[in-house]
């Protein structure tokens, strides 16, 4: 095809037919699939404590999701459960891949790798809802109709969204089981309760966990089938997240930055690190008579500056962050969020406030629907330290940092079992 103008002369790259479809523009499936959702279990304590679910090894899986529902009831007063008290119920979430090492991820965790994992505003906003709106006797939505929360567990191998969605992870190639273990805290310690108030449900009607799974419509189609996984081993990309780190920072005077720094890092690429404020006020669990219960209610930082050996990562002042991060991405990281305060029964007041968290990136920027797949180098920190300097809204005693450290990885699978490359 001939240069039409100097920018085709100038401009590097093959010509792309934009008008017809051709072999170039156009892509197919190569093996026949079909999805589905039937692989449903219940949980084995509706109360709290650790459900465990396992996964056979016979086709690809996506997805996981939680289920739960409070039975309605009209004899409640002076009660409240937060927006998103479905993740506020999870304390923790284990899981392990065939052979591979065990992990953790908290609930406020989950939540949050779940919402950066939306396209705009509006679907994280939709996701907290789902993940049970807030309700309070007196109401709407109220209390004497039956409450739902649906949450979706964001694993290393799952993207909840259909824009970068990852391909199956292929459990046909292991020989042992996925175990995932659902740890609740008791379920009547995550209400707002006044004085006064009725007394919180101490179960929940129903609890289930939920599996999308698709399968191969010819089994012979299947990797293991064709080639020999003995011999051979199959990359799976991922990312990655470590177990939230929780410090509680010491009052200083107004305008006065914490000094913070944080360690633990393992061998391995570090992409990103993630964090957000919290006041214990908040968060602590209902366990006496009343109390107020925000898990959700993240505050942003007025400043932030991340340093590694000596040289300046990320540095957002006056509350820059959310625009720093929303241009290095699709949305700002901010969500809306219904607070919950306390108020004489029968009825508990409101507020609607924003959450939000801070990105802090080493590597470059990346976007969304190619981060899971395409190998984009973070920064080696093994055995090293990073500091933050952090401002905090106020200068009270009550917050507290929570941090996740975002690592490039490989499920590896050989042999019939998986482990992570770092």
């Amino acid at each position: 095809m001939a240069a039409t103008s100097t920018q085709d002369m100038v401009r590097p790259g093959e010509p792309e037919d934009i008008f017809y479809y051709d072999g170039e523009t156009s892509r197919k499936q190569a093996f026949a699939t079909t999805q589905n959702t039937k692989y449903i279990q219940a949980f084995q304590n509706t109360s709290g404590g650790s459900s465990v679910f396992t996964i056979p090894p016979n086709s690809g899986i996506q997805d996981v999701v939680c289920e739960f529902k409070f039975a309605g009831t009209a004899s409640n007063t002076g009660i409240s459960l937060p927006r998103g008290w479905g993740y506020a119920l999870i304390k923790q979430v284990s899981f392990r891949y065939g052979g591979s090492s065990q992990f953790f991820l908290t609930g406020d965790q989950i939540l949050q790798n779940a919402l950066r994992s939306q396209t705009n505003r509006n679907s994280m906003n939709d996701l907290l809802s789902l993940g049970g709106n807030f309700a309070t006797s007196g109401t709407t939505p109220s209390l004497a109709s039956d409450q739902y929360a649906a949450v979706v567990l964001r694993l290393p191998h799952s993207i909840p969204s259909g824009v970068g969605k990852s391909h199956p992870f292929p459990t046909d190639l292991l020989t042992q089981q996925v175990q995932i273990t659902v740890e609740l805290y008791p379920v009547n310690q995550i209400w707002t309760v006044n004085a006064g108030g009725s007394t919180p449900p101490t179960q929940l009607a129903t609890a289930q966990f939920q599996v999308q799974q698709v399968t191969m419509n010819n089994a012979g189609d299947s990797l293991a089938r064709r080639v020999d996984m003995a011999v051979n081993a199959y990359a799976f990309p991922c990312e990655f997240v470590q177990q939230v780190q929780r410090i509680n920072l010491p009052q200083v005077s107004a305008g006065t930055a914490n000094q913070i720094v944080l360690t633990g890092f393992r061998s391995g690429e570090v992409k990103a690190i993630h964090c957000w404020l919290t006041k214990s006020t908040d968060t602590a669990l209902v366990t006496g008579a009343t109390g107020v219960y925000n898990p959700f209610q993240w505050y942003l930082p007025l400043s932030v500056t991340m340093t590694y050996a000596g040289d300046i990562y990320a540095r957002y002042e006056a509350q820059s962050s959310p625009l720093w991060n929303l241009i290095n991405g699709n949305k700002a990281p901010v969500v809306d969020n219904v607070y919950t305060v306390t108020g004489a029964p029968p009825t508990a007041s409101s507020s609607i406030l924003t959450s939000t968290w801070v990105e802090l990136p080493f590597a470059q920027t990346m976007l969304d629907e190619d981060a899971h797949y395409t190998l984009v180098h973070g920064k080696p920190i093994t055995n090293g330290i990073v500091n933050l300097e952090l401002i905090t809204p106020t200068s009270d005693s009550v917050w507290v940092l929570n941090v996740s450290y975002i690592y490039n990885a490989t499920l590896l699978m050989s042999q019939g079992t998986c482990d992570y490359v770092f």
